[in-house]
This record gives structure tokens, C-alpha cells and sequence, in this order.
């Protein structure tokens, strides 16, 4: 069960502190829930408040996890990459460690190391499907990662040294710019023959270490600490200065700052945020919004009940109008159309001009002027009242005017008029031969 450090702020209130959970992922080929693992919880301080070891689901939990991935996972890497943005770079990576490895490159997931100031970056690849596997054992105990990092991070490096960390079965060697040398210990006290390799690597291309420092292996298990002796037999047998270094187990800061530097959960495994975070930091503006959709929605069902009110009053009303003007009426579908249907069958029993007529008087008049030869005519006025359509317009030509007294003659209804200003049924223009005439047209006839 989770124990939680409280601070006090500045009103003397006590607050949780956010914790940190340094958990080492054991160096197994497969996970099952009854694994063990080493665990450490960090205060807001990185100040230790308890550690121990054992299954995922009795460990605490806190709001933030630390994975550390065993070194014998990884493959450590020195390639060239050119100076292109990380995407680039990360798209480029698998091409590059290629020819380095003697497995398909697809099988690992490879990260780049740190900032590099040169084209030479370290490259740190691990078993994707070993990776999958951690995740998968990690999500089944309610732990998401926020970083995993080899625990090779946890130990320091001075610039031109290489620190060798050692236990009874294996060891690895750490330059100062985060490349690792996976060791074998053997059964003796010399050297393993994986450092001497190394080392003269190193200085073949004028790279060697000023200084081996040894340490104990990153692990809270009794093993036996390098000594004085074991430092000046390797000093003899390597020719190289070696000394004993301060032990690793508590040496946090180093780690969690290659934390932010060193992360291998990049791309696909890059680990998401979770969603409970963003609803807690957005709960306030959460609820502000769903008041304002709930007033909103409220007026909208108030207006739609007013309007929905105003429109049944107005159908009642015109039921009752079309019920006094046409008593015989058996059924009321449509009030409105009903109405006007009606109004226009009375009009035409009557005689009046309906809405009808109107349309009618102009379709015609539009025949009537489309059968004129020569240039389009020029149309003044056309206006329609009380069935009668008046069309004033100016012709170009004196055959217009001849045609369109025949087809004016032709035409039931219809007749000329006197133009305005002018009695003699014509207007002649002073300035040219164009022709003023009005045509009159009455529905009906």
C-alpha cells in the first residue's frame, strides 16, 4: 500500500507530496505477475523514503515510475549519423546500426543517446518483443512508465574515465559519454577478458581512459565489494591507473537526470499521458463549460415551447377565419392553402382578375413581343391592375410597328393605347425613327 509524504505550504495546510518510484526490471526472458523487482520510492526532494522487493502488486504506487532496464539487454552502439533534426535522425537510425548488428534490425528498437556535438552518436538498441513483454507486465500490475532508462544511468563518469561495475556473475565498463562494454566475470580476480578487448580498442584509436574507477554492481543484494587488492592487480595487468569508486546504490541524481536524456520509450513506445491527469487539470473549466451548455440548451427548449405556443394560436386562428368565410367546408387540412385556393375560385366566379391573371396577361405579352422581327425592342413600363396588363415600349424600326399591329389585331384582348404625352396611339423619337407604342392587354376576352 502507497505511503505518501505530506509538506505543509505556505498557509500551514498539509499537502501530498508527488512520488517517485525507481523500479529495476529484473534480467528475465519472460514475466509473470509473481516476478520480483527491486524498488525505491523518492519523495519531491528525491529523498528516499522507503525501498524494498517483490512483486509488482505489492509495490506503492506514485505519480511518477522510473523503470530501469538491466544492462545485458541492451547493445550498445557507436555509429555516424548525419546532422539532421531528431525526426530525421530517428528515421534514419535502424539504416544506420545496420551493418553492426547480426540480428534484422527490425527486431530491436534503437534509441540515440543523448546530445552529441559531433556526427559520432551512441545508440542504445534493445529486443522490441523483450520490450513489449516489460510493458505488457508492467500495464497487467497498473504501472504505465514515464521513462526507462538501462541502469547503467545510475552510474557517474568523469570525462576521460570509464567506470567499471562489477558483482560475482557479470559487469559492464561506462564511458563518460553513456557508451556501455557488457563484461563477463569469470571465476578469478584478473581482469575480464571483455575489458581488455575494450580497452585495446580504445587505445588503437588514441581513445583510452586516463583512469578505470571500480564499483559494486546497482543492487541492494549482498555481493562482494571490489577491494584495494582486486584495484592494484588490475592496475599491474592492464597498465592503466585503477581505483575504487563510492558505491552506486544511493548515487539517485545521476539517474534521474539521464532520466530526461536517456529515455528509451521513444516513437511507438513513447508513453502517453494519462487521460485522468488532463481531466483533473481541466475539471474546473469542465464544469464551467457544461453549465453554460446546460443554460443554453434550457432556452433553446424555452424558445422552441413559445414559438411552438405562437404557431398552434395562429393555426386556430386561421381555422376558425376559413370556418366563418366557408361554412360548408366539411374538412380543415391546410388552413392557409385551403384559403387562398378558395379566395381564387371565388375571384374567377366572380369576375375579379386572380393572381392567375395576372401571370397569364404577361406570359402572353412576352409571346407577343419574342414575334417581332429585326432588334430587340425596348421595354418602358409593363404594369397589371384589375386584369388589365398596359406594356409601353419603343421599336426600332416602322415594319416592327406594322408587324405588331398585326399581331396586336390577332390577338383576343388585345389593343393599343395612347403612349404617355401623346393621343395618336404612336410617339415618334425627335432624335432618331424609333417608334413609341402602348399595348393593352385584359384578361378574359
Amino acid at each position: 500500500m502507497a505511503q505518501y509524504n505530506l509538506g505543509q505550504n505556505r498557509l500551514g495546510n498539509t499537502l501530498p507530496l508527488a512520488l517517485t518510484l525507481l523500479l529495476s526490471i529484473p534480467d528475465l526472458p519472460r514475466f509473470d505477475p509473481a516476478a520480483s523487482a527491486e524498488w525505491t520510492l523518492l519523495d519531491n526532494a528525491n529523498a528516499i523514503l522507503r525501498a524494498g522487493e517483490g512483486p509488482l502488486a505489492s509495490l506503492p504506487r506514485a505519480e511518477r515510475v522510473v523503470a530501469l532496464a538491466p544492462v545485458g539487454r541492451l547493445l550498445f552502439i557507436e555509429t555516424t549519423l548525419p546532422p539532421v533534426a531528431p525526426a530525421k535522425r530517428d528515421a534514419l537510425l535502424r539504416y544506420a546500426i545496420e551493418d553492426k548488428l547480426t540480428i534484422d534490425p527490425s527486431t530491436v528498437h534503437a534509441v540515440v543517446l543523448g546530445k552529441s556535438v559531433t556526427q559520432q552518436h551512441v545508440v542504445a538498441a534493445i529486443d522490441r518483443t523483450w520490450l513489449v513483454g516489460v510493458l505488457a507486465w508492467l500495464k497487467q500490475a497498473g504501472l504505465s512508465p514515464d521513462c526507462l532508462i538501462s541502469i547503467a544511468s545510475r552510474i557517474p563518469v568523469d570525462a576521460g574515465e570509464w567506470a567499471v561495475v562489477l558483482d560475482e556473475r557479470r559487469g559492464f565498463a561506462k564511458r563518460a559519454d553513456g557508451f556501455v562494454y557488457n563484461l563477463d566475470v569469470g571465476a578469478g580476480r584478473e581482469p575480464p577478458f571483455g575489458l581488455t578487448l575494450a580497452l585495446k580498442e580504445a587505445r588503437d584509436q588514441r581513445r583510452a581512459p586516463s583512469a578505470l574507477v571500480l564499483q559494486s554492481m546497482p543492487s541492494r543484494a549482498v555481493v562482494a565489494a571490489p577491494d584495494a587488492a582486486l584495484a592494484h592487480q588490475w592496475e599491474r595487468a592492464l597498465d592503466l591507473p585503477v581505483r575504487l569508486g563510492p558505491s552506486s546504490i544511493d548515487n539517485l541524481q545521476t539517474l534521474l537526470i539521464a532520466s530526461k536524456s536517456a529515455n528509451l520509450l521513444t516513437g511507438e513506445f513513447a508513453p502517453r499521458e494519462a487521460v485522468g491527469k488532463w481531466i483533473g487539470l481541466l475539471r474546473p473549466a469542465l464544469i464551467v463549460l457544461a453549465l453554460m451548455v446546460s443554460v443554453h440548451v434550457l432556452l433553446i427548449l424555452i424558445d422552441n415551447w413559445r414559438l411552438n405556443g405562437e404557431r398552434l394560436a395562429l393555426e386556430r386562428e386561421m381555422t376558425q377565419v376559413f370556418k366563418a368565410a366557408f361554412p360548408a367546408a366539411q374538412a380543415i387540412v391546410d388552413p392557409p392553402l385551403q384559403l387562398q385556393r378558395n379566395l381564387q375560385q371565388l375571384k374567377r366566379e366572380r369576375g375579379l382578375p386572380a393572381d392567375a391573371d395576372a401571370q397569364n396577361l404577361i406570359a402572353r405579352l412576352v409571346s407577343l413581343l419574342q414575334t417581332l422581327p429585326g432588334e430587340p425592342v425596348s421595354v418602358s413600363t409593363l404594369a397589371v391592375r384589375d386584369g388589365t396588363a398596359t406594356l409601353d415600349l419603343v421599336l426600332a424600326t416602322a415594319d416592327q410597328r406594322a408587324h405588331l399591329q398585326r399581331a396586336v389585331d390577332r390577338l383576343h384582348g388585345a389593343s393599343f393605347g395612347n403612349p404617355v404625352g401623346n393621343k395618336s396611339g404612336t410617339a415618334t423619337d425627335a432624335k432618331s425613327t424609333r417608334l413609341a407604342v402602348r399595348v393593352i392587354l385584359r384578361a378574359g376576352t
